[in-house]
């Protein structure tokens, strides 16, 4: 495999068998990464190594994550690579990346702690809400597109995860609830629809009561197509 060709088909060939080769080729991932200069292909390699299997690519990815002067396109894409490497186990990282000085990679933890994070940063992301919904000016002129709503929207995946672990808990979904009811006008057109459809007791126009959510819709509904297999298929 030629992991640092300049053709791109045979690039992308070489991650796909890389994927494919187990600990052999995740070896052959790390070590291209230690010498590739050009930033679109180390992103590549990055990528390849979240669906990689070896000792090595895990404490790869959460190193790069942790360097803040690595270039960010490969930073964020380790960010999902681990995602979809660790899962679960990725949510120390991914809440820790609520805190990056660089806001674009808040946006990816959102996403992965709202497709597999568990609770640990329940606080840090009704904070982060409250703060940015804060932040917001009333009444925003620019909608967001529905169908890429994930892609667009920080509110909403961070909304989708608090409703992933306040599903049958009342308790815990009623700060969310009146955080979003109070700033429902700072939300977009798009984000106000999709919380009217998928948890109606945050719309203020709706009655404040307790509904039983579907934990797993919220999480497939961010990972897909984010977190889709690129060379394992």
């Amino acid at each position: 495999m030629n992991l640092l060709s300049e053709d791109e088909d045979a690039f992308q060939a070489a991650l796909i068998e890389a994927v494919r080769s187990g600990a052999s080729g995740e070896r052959e991932l790390l070590a291209a990464l230690g010498s590739v200069q050009d930033e679109d292909q180390a992103a590549g390699i990055v990528s390849a190594l979240g669906e990689a299997q070896g000792p090595g690519g895990v404490a790869a990815l959460r190193e790069i994550i942790a360097e803040p002067d690595d270039p960010l396109e490969v930073r964020t894409t380790a960010v999902v690579a681990l995602t979809k490497r660790q899962g679960v186990e990725a949510t120390d990282v991914l809440r820790a990346c609520l805190n990056d000085r660089d806001r674009h990679m808040l946006g990816y933890a959102l996403k992965g702690l709202a497709s597999v994070g568990d609770d640990r940063a329940w606080s840090d992301v009704l904070e982060w809400l409250r703060q940015y919904l804060d932040e917001q000016p009333p009444n925003p002129e620019h909608d967001l597109e529905d169908r890429v709503l994930v892609a667009q929207s920080r509110a909403v995946p961070a909304a989708a995860y608090l409703a992933r672990h306040s599903a049958s808990d009342w308790e815990r979904q009623r700060p969310v609830v009146a955080l979003l009811r109070s700033r429902w006008n700072r939300l977009r057109g798009a984000e106000q629809r999709w919380l009217t459809a998928h948890w109606p007791a945050s719309d203020p126009a709706l009655p404040e009561s307790f509904t039983q959510l579907d934990a797993t819709w919220f999480a497939d509904w961010v990972s897909r197509p984010l977190y889709k297999a690129l060379y394992l298929n």
